[in-house]
């Protein structure tokens, strides 16, 4: 493998969707967010950047916040002719700068590969939690007397209740907004909530792909946990996938999240083993620093070529700094196996 520091940055453009699937189905080094929103639609978002080296774009990084304030790296994927770390330094120097530009204070990513770890090591990142999986197979359990409200299907116009809900039941790095609710919504074959007091105060989403069904999303305001409602949602959800001929039903959330782990293992949900480690890190600027991309400024590019300004800044190592838990990652070269339209966090009330 050839490392190359000789790179050419610029900011992703709409109009970059065809070469940038290109690389993304080529590369050799791939990182993709879990959710259900496509790199490729989000390249007007930034931070979104491409890297050349000549003529040759060999690298596509993106952390857009979404919501407003929090990031996760969405893309991350690197051409076979280049070193991974050496691609990274510029373009995660560049792609934290625009972060502070946009008032992002924590980043975050999961740990897709072994391969990433270095990366996010010597960025500053840290592990502080896990994404783990269970299953469900079985006979479906009884349906729960309803004591507080109705199941019933979700509409369009039920998605600002339904980001509302999510806002209130999730901290701020597990939330979602508006538009990946709605892409959510627009991907599942089964969406329901419950009403309570005449407003929206649960639902759930679940998604399909080859791999089978998957509750992709689960949510109840605080103010109605508890109750009894996330049990009535899933065991419902059971029932109309068995009506549709789906004998199981996978989902995630995350390892500190114990409620939710309770519940799921009470209706007869088990681990796979399945688990991402989940990495993050606090941006700031040093005293007297200026940021390399200021908010509203574009990385110039030089005529006549497809990339732009070289990149010349280069995070500095951490002396001392720790590695992380290597039981938690997933071997070099291994890829994400996880259903089309997976979200990490599932909130159980």
């Amino acid at each position: 493998m050839r490392s190359n520091v000789d790179l050419v940055l610029r900011r992703a453009r709409p109009g970059d969707r065809s070469q940038v699937a290109g690389l993304l189905s080529r590369a050799h080094w791939r990182h993709f967010h879990l959710d259900w929103r496509d790199p490729l639609d989000v390249l007007s978002q930034e931070p979104n950047l491409l890297a050349y080296h000549g003529d040759r774009l060999v690298a596509h990084f993106a952390s857009p916040p979404d919501p407003d304030r929090t990031a996760w790296i969405r893309s991350f994927c690197v051409d076979a002719s280049q070193a991974p770390l050496a691609v990274w330094r510029p373009l995660w120097a560049e792609a934290a700068a625009a972060c502070l530009a946009l008032q992002v204070g924590r980043v975050a990513s999961l740990l897709s590969g072994e391969w990433m770890r270095p990366l996010l090591i010597e960025a500053g990142f840290r592990k502080s939690n896990a994404v783990i999986f269970f299953e469900w197979r079985g006979s479906a359990p009884d349906l729960p007397p309803s004591t507080l409200g109705q199941v019933r299907p979700l509409r369009q116009t039920d998605l600002p209740a339904v980001a509302g809900v999510d806002e209130r039941a999730f901290a701020p790095l597990w939330r979602n907004s508006l538009e990946s609710l709605s892409a959510a919504m627009s991907q599942a074959i089964v969406a329901t909530g419950v009403e309570a007091d005449g407003r929206l105060v649960a639902y759930q989403l679940t998604t399909a792909s080859p791999f089978g069904a998957h509750l992709a999303r689960l949510a109840v305001d605080p103010a109605f946990q508890r109750k009894g409602l996330a049990t009535g949602l899933v065991v419902d959800l059971i029932h109309h996938l068995g009506r549709r001929g789906f004998d199981s039903v996978t989902l995630n959330t995350q390892a500190d999240n114990l409620r939710s782990q309770d519940l799921y293992r009470g209706l007869g949900f088990r681990e796979t083993g399945q688990r991402y480690p989940v990495f993050e890190t606090a941006l700031s600027v040093p005293e007297g620093t200026a940021l390399s991309v200021p908010e509203g400024t574009a990385l110039s590019v030089p005529e006549g070529h497809p990339g732009g300004d070289r990149a010349s800044s280069r995070p500095r190592t951490p002396e001392g700094h720790p590695g992380g838990d290597p039981e938690d990652g997933v071997p070099q070269g291994t890829a994400l196996s996880v259903p089309e339209g997976t979200s990490p966090a599932s909130e159980a009330g």
